[in-house]
């Protein structure tokens, strides 16, 4: 996997003036210089029409190999990328008709990227197939595979796909994360990536499913069926080497990410609002602070004993932000797909855990607008359970990775044991997380604004939210 496909493609794309200019990163197509307009249907159904027929069109070359070479131009040495040789297409030409059969739907629950269901695709086949025959045409010429070899049916499955424009600028690095996603694509973790735009991406539609809601949450069967899917993403997840291996390695990003987004916080003298301003400045950053530093000494400090060595334990490749909408669940089959992997990187597993458990109070929904309900974590006994079916299957998992698919054997008195240890971490990251997404609200404000949503209202109930569960953390622990 490449990040620096990503940068390599739009340095060249800066010479060129074409919007389709079109490379081949992680194995999908990357429109550099195509930009979406969230507020323009037709702008996010173009993009839509033409990733779909690019994918296609990388398709035909994985599985063609003697016109393989004639769909690309080879880059520089030492690229990580491939140039599409698309660049004599009339585009506007191709898609103008099919696109206006296309539907976009804006969907809702997400506050960090702006997100459409385009559908309409299997009405559109044909022209896509048209399209598809026109472009290999056009660049392969006499050795262009015939129609009877291409099975579009086979290569567009969907009617259906989410376009994802990006949000939070500067916070979050949409090239290592990309090809995150797109790894975790190719493990089967996540679910379908299609290709990437100027300012965001496009992913496969998850049909039939649904995002979770806080009453399902609550649910045991549906927490029991999360921890398993939570525990296989630590399990079996494995970060490919090279580039992204460079990057998340195995050494945990927590810490220096709680004090660079301490630092950037502190760093802003003004917010969008006068009133806004005043409501930071009853937040006492300065406070925060103390506790940021404080916090991140207690867990990297040298222990005394090396078996409660907390910077070690159980670190694994985590999602960070399993709320309810970031599940999803197939109703017919109670399957569990997780999605936006956005903030995932290594992490400790306990963290991902307490990220989850405080995720129950919601609070980042439109309607909430920053109003979590504490009300909603879950008891003692729940989290127990969690737990014990979170450490329970990576026991079976890690099993079955050193020894095939073989019937393992649980012990079930070391897999309480050592759930009961992974819960005393949790409760311990229950505070780190607070402070984690409370500084992300506040960076959130002074970059995005609170007009669509209250980032400093929700960044004041973390921190409330904090002292809160410090104050019974260190009770407990007198």
């Amino acid at each position: 996997m490449s990040p620096s496909g990503y940068i390599q493609s739009r340095e060249l794309a800066h010479s060129s003036s074409d919007q389709y200019f079109t490379t081949l990163v992680d194995g999908r197509p990357y429109l550099p210089n195509l930009t979406v307009d969230a507020t323009d249907d037709a702008s996010i159904a173009k993009v839509a029409m033409v990733t779909i027929i690019l994918s296609a069109y990388v398709s035909i070359s994985k599985v063609n190999e003697d016109v393989c070479d004639k769909l690309y131009f080879e880059a520089e040495k030492g690229a990580t990328f491939r140039i599409l040789n698309v660049e004599s297409i009339d585009w506007d030409e191709i898609i103008q008709a099919p696109m206006q059969q296309l539907t976009c739907v804006k969907v809702t629950g997400g506050i960090t990227n702006a997100l459409f269901r385009v559908s309409g695709f299997q009405q559109i086949i044909p022209s896509i197939s048209s399209a598809l025959s026109k472009i290999l045409s056009s660049t392969v010429g006499t050795d262009t595979p015939s129609s009877s070899s291409i099975d579009i049916h086979k290569l567009i499955i969907f009617d259906s796909i989410l376009i994802r424009i990006f949000g939070a600028e500067g916070m979050i690095n949409r090239d290592i994360e990309t090809s995150t996603y797109a790894a975790l694509c190719n493990a089967d973790i996540a679910h379908q990536y299609l290709g990437r735009f100027s300012n965001g991406r496009i992913e496969g539609w998850l049909e039939g499913f649904q995002p979770l809601t806080f009453i399902d949450l609550n649910d045991e069967c549906t927490s029991l069926e999360i921890a398993k899917e939570m525990a296989r993403l630590h399990c079996l997840f494995e970060v490919p080497e090279g580039e992204l291996k460079d990057h998340h390695g195995m050494e945990v990003g927590l810490w220096d990410q709680l004090s660079g987004w301490m630092e950037q916080a502190l760093g802003y003298e003004e917010f969008r609002t006068e009133g806004d301003t005043e409501r930071v400045k009853k937040l006492e950053l300065d406070k925060i602070g103390k506790e940021v530093k404080g916090i991140i000494e207690s867990f990297t400090a040298p222990p005394e004993d090396e078996k409660n060595d907390k910077s070690k334990s159980g670190i694994v490749f985590c999602h960070n932000d399993l709320l309810a909408a970031n599940i999803m669940r197939d109703p017919a089959t109670n399957k569990i797909q997780l999605i936006d992997f956005e903030y995932g990187g290594t992490n400790y597993a306990a963290f991902d855990m307490a990220n989850h458990f405080n995720e129950h109070a919601g609070g980042t929904s439109v309607e909430e607008n920053g109003h979590p309900d504490y009300t909603l974590f879950p008891e003692l006994e729940r989290q127990q359970k969690f737990c014990l079916e979170y450490v329970k299957t990576l026991k079976r998992l890690e099993s079955m990775k050193a020894n095939g698919e073989k019937e393992v054997v649980i012990d079930n008195a070391q897999v309480h044991d050592e759930a009961m240890s992974l819960l005393a971490q949790v409760k311990e990251f229950i505070l780190v997380n607070h402070l984690y997404w409370g500084l992300w609200a506040v960076n959130q404000a002074a970059e995005e604004g609170c007009e669509e949503f209250d980032y400093i209202t929700y960044a004041t109930n973390r921190f409330k939210e904090y002292y809160l569960r410090k104050a019974e953390w260190q009770k407990e622990r007198a």
